[in-house]
């Protein structure tokens, strides 16, 4: 006859059961049943290890994270779709103290679409597609890989639409209502078939798409010979704020949010220096979330660019903001960089013609910051139908960084770009370098 399991307490584990060898995922897995409050049955706790002593010592650890089912409850049941749980998941990590509040941006668009009218109305996104649709007890592994190929043609979207989903339903099993995220046991295989970057004809290796195209030093004389010839004529009013934004950005190896963030209090004109303090975040936020950026970085007036009226607006609606952040993107981005000649005599005339109580180097026509976008307009109608139509405007960061690599090194490029010490990054993304000749031939 089979005794009857004995109550458990909220909390209280039942008695563990023997760990078993998974062939299939080459683990040793064991479970147990911990009690919940009423009405709710007791839970099952499932842990794995490579051994059976890690097995148990796992086991003991999930159920000392437990948490009551009471404090999920009311969020979302058994029943719940995934599309309703990566909602749920982006309240909470927008409420996030530790998340900087444009974060959101990037997981929002990839959960539903945007409501603007330049939205893409046919963007593949969570919300309505078959794994949306699913109840999210139900997803297993087969289901995510499916879902993260339909996205083939863009690795980069392929890898925040898995992160997304691996903390939605990591959520879900720590707040009990599923033993394991099916996310983890998926794999990203890459792009399937050959990708090209679009970039100057002929001197992009096919095989490696992605390495650093910095101008080379002919390029960029004919850029800036593009630029003068582009404002040639004296009736156009934005030429000069315009090319002296190019003059400083080059000379910072700037991000273009950087550059445009700089402040009169930045600059150091007795020993010609710059300081790279903050940053233009443009993105797009809940009302909520506008009020705690003012709030928290203490904005005065003309750091930030928002609609009128959008203290009549609910809480939760979303509004485009552009504000200006008072720090960087990385602790290392925060440098102190010398400047030449020239860029520090354009600095004196713009400080010379400033507003009174003007506080940043390249204010828009209103005295409010300038979006970094507007900029990026102006490079590219400068570059149309040239032979340097496929540059950007973050193409004078890159090469900068190279012009710098190439007399002083790569350690020098990464102290300019602010990136850390020996970082990958650096030649990755940013410095181009010739290949040495390998010679050897005297080896015998």
């Amino acid at each position: 006859m089979r005794m009857p399991r004995r109550a458990l307490k909220p909390g209280e584990p039942g008695d563990p059961s023997e760990p078993e060898w998974n062939e299939a995922r080459q683990v040793f897995e064991t479970h147990c049943r911990i009690g919940e409050p009423k009405p709710f049955k007791p839970s099952l706790v499932r842990a794995s290890g490579k051994t059976k002593r890690q097995a148990k010592d796992a086991l003991k650890e999930r159920c000392g994270e437990w948490k009551p089912k009471a404090t999920w409850a009311g969020s979302y049941d058994e029943k719940c779709t995934v599309a309703e749980v990566a909602r749920a998941w982006l309240t909470s990590y927008e409420k996030h103290p530790g998340k900087r509040p444009q974060n959101g941006r990037s997981y929002r668009n990839e959960i539903e679409r945007s409501t603007s009218a330049r939205a893409k109305k046919d963007k593949f996104v969570i919300v309505g597609s078959t794994l949306g649709r699913m109840r999210a007890v139900e997803v297993k592994p087969y289901h995510i890989r499916l879902h993260l190929e339909q996205l083939n043609w863009s690795t980069t979207k392929q890898a925040v639409h898995k992160a997304l989903l691996r903390m939605t339903f990591q959520m879900l099993v720590e707040d009990g209502l599923l033993d394991f995220n099916p996310v983890v046991m998926v794999k990203i295989h890459g792009r399937v078939g050959a990708r090209r970057k679009a970039g100057r004809a002929g001197a992009v290796n096919p095989y490696f798409p992605d390495e650093p195209q910095p101008l080379t030093p002919d390029e960029m004389r004919r850029y800036w010979e593009l630029e003068a010839a582009r404002f040639a004529d004296p009736a156009n009013r934005r030429p000069k704020r315009y090319r002296d934004y190019t003059m400083l950005a080059y000379a910072l190896a700037a991000r273009p949010s950087e550059a445009v963030a700089v402040r009169w209090d930045d600059v150091d004109f007795a020993i010609g220096t710059v300081t790279i303090a903050g940053t233009i975040v443009d993105c797009s936020l809940r009302v909520w979330q506008v009020r705690k950026v003012i709030h928290d970085y203490e904005l005065a007036g003309h750091e930030i660019v928002v609609r009128g009226d959008w203290h009549e607006l609910d809480d939760q609606a979303v509004v485009t903001v552009a504000f200006r952040q008072p720090f960087t993107k990385t602790r290392g981005s925060m440098r102190t960089i010398k400047v030449d000649a020239e860029c520090l005599a354009m600095l004196r005339e713009r400080k010379l013609a400033a507003a009174p109580g003007q506080a940043l180097v390249f204010p828009s026509r209103v005295g409010k910051i300038l979006r970094t976008n507007k900029l990026s307009t102006v490079w590219h109608s400068i570059v149309k139908d040239t032979e340097l139509s496929w540059s950007t405007l973050k193409t004078l960061r890159s090469t900068r960084a190279t012009r710098v690599a190439e007399v002083h090194g790569v350690p020098a490029a990464r102290l300019i770009l602010g990136h850390d010490e020996n970082s990958a990054i650096t030649t990755q993304a940013y410095v181009s370098l010739q290949r040495p000749v390998v010679d050897f031939a005297d080896a015998g």
